[in-house]
């Protein structure tokens, strides 16, 4: 099947945007759409204190110039209300590998199964990483997606708790090439994986390695099939940047341009679905879009000078739930989201005037900045600032429940608890996951070229 107007909705690759503190602005989204302003833009919680500290035995402290580049140091990941796996980096030798390549950078990691709120360690793992890129991704149904250079495995450390095994794993055998992206759907069951496949030979005439490498992505979902957690392939795309498309098992998001000043947003359907117009964003650059939940997506946008951006929330019944005004300078935002609540965790580098991704040093980044949002309403719900602040964004999470957030702080893990959601807060809630549209089953073909296939 054919996605058309493809080439616009590439650009939503990259979550990148300068924003910083929020300030009080209404922003009026493109006509005839209606706009919701936030009532909550004047109340953002300050910076609070932890309800519950917990320290990781082990846990070194970084360099700084480690956290301010593109390598993850750290994860945390609720596994479930009660669980915590927290993964970091130990010092000690490397055993030679015959054949390792130059351009590696191994290191060691060590991976902990943490039970809350005592902070016991019911089970650890260490693996070998072969360089920086993340390794680890939380999946649907109590597992985890491991990368270790090629070869992809997942795991369930509370179901293989009971054979006091936590992390045993099963090779995902669904995808060969050097992994370039990895994307997961907000419950964690729609995955895509986009690899360059490898020439098909390294011998022969030096110039044939200098071919260029063809860019392939694999969909996959999981399904429960009698008893047991499957991966069945839906579909593939033949394009750069497909695994960073805003997707679910039903459908991905595509971005329209009205001019230069209007994106609209459309929600396409696999299987050749009636195309839907969303609600839009009035934006001065091509906004950013994610979603937080399997109805609800989040916009990130410029208004006026890149320094002043937005951050607006919609949903797939084309209404524009609440916009609000990003002022001040940020970049390397990150997202965490807990779905069944409604809520999502918003983190970006607070950063001196003019300073970028790349160029970020200890000197530029103010801090670590972490929100957490009622996605329906845009209640503000806490901001704590992250010491250290971490470039790569996955060292603080949400429980499945949205009611606790998890802070890395030095060699302790911070959890804060959440106030909970209003009466009204839960009606939307339930209209949410009942308006959500059913996981699919047509086969998925994207390309980047014009034409169905």
């Amino acid at each position: 099947m054919q996605i058309r107007g493809a080439n616009a909705i590439w650009g939503l690759a990259m979550l990148c945007v300068h924003a910083a503190l929020f300030a009080q602005a209404q922003i009026p989204l493109p006509s005839p759409k209606p706009q919701k302003t936030s009532p909550y833009q004047l109340q953002v919680p300050k910076t609070q204190k932890a309800d519950l500290r917990i320290d990781v035995p082990g846990v070194m402290l970084p360099q700084a110039r480690f956290l301010l580049d593109r390598t993850v140091y750290q994860t945390i990941d609720f596994v479930d209300e009660k669980h915590l796996l927290v993964t970091f980096p130990v010092k000690e030798l490397l055993p030679r590998i015959v054949d390792d390549p130059d351009t590696d950078e191994d290191r060691m990691v060590k991976a902990q199964l943490i039970e809350l709120p005592s902070g016991t360690v019911v089970g650890e793992t260490k693996w070998r990483l072969h360089d920086g890129w993340r390794y680890l991704w939380r999946l649907g149904r109590g597992q985890f997606l491991l990368r270790i250079r090629g070869r992809l495995s997942t795991f369930s450390p509370l179901e293989a708790l009971k054979a006091d095994r936590p992390f045993v794993d099963n090779e995902l055998l669904i995808a060969e090439g050097a992994f370039k992206g990895i994307g997961i759907s907000p419950d964690g069951t729609f995955l895509q994986i986009e690899m360059q496949e490898q020439p098909d030979s390294l011998k022969g005439d030096p110039g044939k390695l200098k071919q260029r490498l063809k860019t392939k992505a694999i969909f996959a979902e999981q399904v429960e099939k009698d008893g047991s957690i499957v991966y069945q392939i839906r579909g593939d795309a033949d394009f750069a940047g497909a695994a960073s498309v805003p997707m679910l098992s039903a459908g991905l998001l595509d971005l329209v341009r009205e001019d230069n000043q209007h994106w609209g947003f459309e929600w396409k359907p696999y299987g050749g679905g009636q195309a839907i117009d969303l609600a839009g964003l009035e934006t001065s650059c091509p906004p950013v879009a994610a979603f937080v939940s399997g109805f609800e997506f989040i916009a990130l946008g410029c208004r006026g000078d890149v320094a002043h951006s937005e951050i607006g929330a919609f949903d797939l019944e084309g209404k524009a739930l609440w916009v609000m005004v990003l002022a001040g300078e940020s970049n390397s935002p990150s997202l965490k989201t807990a779905p069944k609540a409604g809520r999502f965790a918003y983190s970006r580098l607070l950063s001196m005037m003019g300073s970028g991704v790349s160029s970020n040093t200890p000197e530029t980044v103010q801090g670590q900045e972490i929100q957490i949002y009622q996605t329906s309403s845009g209640r503000p719900l806490a901001k704590i600032l992250a010491v250290p602040p971490q470039q790569a964004g996955l060292n603080f999470d949400l429980s499945p429940d949205g009611s606790r957030l998890a802070v890395a702080e030095g060699r302790s893990i911070e959890i804060f608890n959440l106030p909970p959601p209003t009466a009204q807060e839960k009606k939307e809630l339930q209209h949410a996951l009942s308006a959500a549209p059913r996981p699919g089953e047509a086969r998925i073909h994207l390309t980047s070229g014009d034409g169905d296939r």
